[in-house]
């Protein structure tokens, strides 16, 4: 897994520099300087002087990295190494002085704009920017996404919006959650509508859905590109035989969400009893999803409803009248669920809505 950020340095003055950020930037970093730099004893790790190979280890270890070194030869170096937007580290280079700190690569979903103005500010130097949304002072769609805790849905469809703002286009947009509509304000370039159907006939460039639920399908047809977001506001509440495998509790995960009409970029959480930590099945489909386990007591589950009706069986087995809907609404501190309990041979699901954070 990607980890803190990364210093890279190739002069005597870039290594004073690295060490300077390295102590004064948040969340700690990890420092690569040329072995002849190096101080005794310094926690540092020690370049082999084959920058290219130095750079294709650093670019699948760390999340971000900053390159002290002219920008051509960070350029160079991480040319081969280039993937895309969603898989990139964030990378900024800066000159031996701090008098710049330059986004290079990643600048809004791999956060380089964000670290080179931190960067900039640890130096007192100047951060440069040159995406065209930053420069006019816009917010892109894939970096609102990043603000709201959202999932983007379709980065290419993102990004035709964010480039029919930058060009003075307007977007239509419409939130599930009036909570979410106040924290989109006055976004430039943005009309709020109090529905998707005010949206899809609103005459504007284009348009901005932020909703856990799937569009309809006129939309497909609607003119102008289409942007959506999934907040993550969904909690699965499962209960599974002992051995029940990862595959059959997806698909039944999977079932009740195409029923309901919800998207599974909107899931923030499993939950499930605590009796089922060690439950390979589960751990494993969050594994794949993406996302963690909450496991409850038994205590704080009997405490909860059961609205499809209390299970003598499963009391007999687990000490509680349900798991999957109690689960799901403990954790997501919700009193209704979307999704009442669905079986499949060996599991059950349940899907509730947690508050917009």
């Amino acid at each position: 897994m990607p980890t803190k950020l990364a210093i890279l340095a190739l002069t005597r003055g870039g290594s004073c520099l690295a060490r300077r950020i390295r102590k004064l930037y948040p969340g700690g970093a990890e420092v690569y300087l040329p072995g002849k730099f190096l101080k005794p004893g310094e926690e540092a790790h020690s370049l082999s002087g084959d920058l290219s190979a130095d750079m294709k280890r650093i670019f699948g270890k760390h999340k971000s990295i900053a390159c002290i070194m002219a920008a051509g030869i960070a350029v160079r170096t991480i040319a081969p190494l280039v993937r895309d937007k969603l898989t990139d580290p964030a990378v900024v280079v800066l000159d031996e002085e701090g008098r710049f700190a330059i986004s290079l690569l990643s600048g809004h979903v791999g956060g380089a704009n964000a670290l080179a103005e931190t960067l900039a500010g640890i130096t007192g130097g100047q951060a440069v920017i040159t995406t065209a949304s930053d420069v006019q002072g816009m917010l892109a769609v894939d970096t609102l996404a990043q603000r709201l805790g959202c999932a983007v849905e379709g980065y290419d469809d993102a990004k035709r919006v964010t480039a029919a703002l930058v060009n003075g286009g307007k977007a239509a947009a419409w939130s599930y959650d009036d909570a979410v509509s106040r924290r989109l304000g006055d976004m430039a370039g943005l009309s709020l509508y109090g529905s998707l159907e005010e949206v899809f006939n609103a005459k504007q460039d284009a348009a901005l859905i932020i909703s856990p639920f799937i569009l309809p399908e006129e939309f497909k047809a609607r003119r102008g590109p289409v942007a959506v977001l999934r907040p993550k506001v969904l909690v699965v509440g499962i209960g599974c035989n002992r051995g029940t495998t990862a595959r059959e509790i997806g698909n039944l995960a999977a079932r009740v969400f195409r029923e309901r009409g919800l998207s599974p970029l909107s899931v923030r959480n499993l939950a499930t009893i605590s009796d089922k930590k060690d439950e390979a099945g589960i751990t494993e489909f969050a594994r794949r999803a993406g996302v963690g386990v909450e496991y409850i007591p038994k205590r704080r589950l009997l405490g909860a409803d059961t609205p499809s009706g209390p299970s003598e069986k499963v009391y007999s087995n687990m000490g509680v009248y349900g798991v999957c809907e109690p689960a799901a609404l403990v954790s997501a501190g919700a009193k209704t669920l979307l999704a009442p309990k669905r079986k499949s041979k060996n599991a059950t699901v349940a899907v509730a809505e947690a508050r917009f954070a």
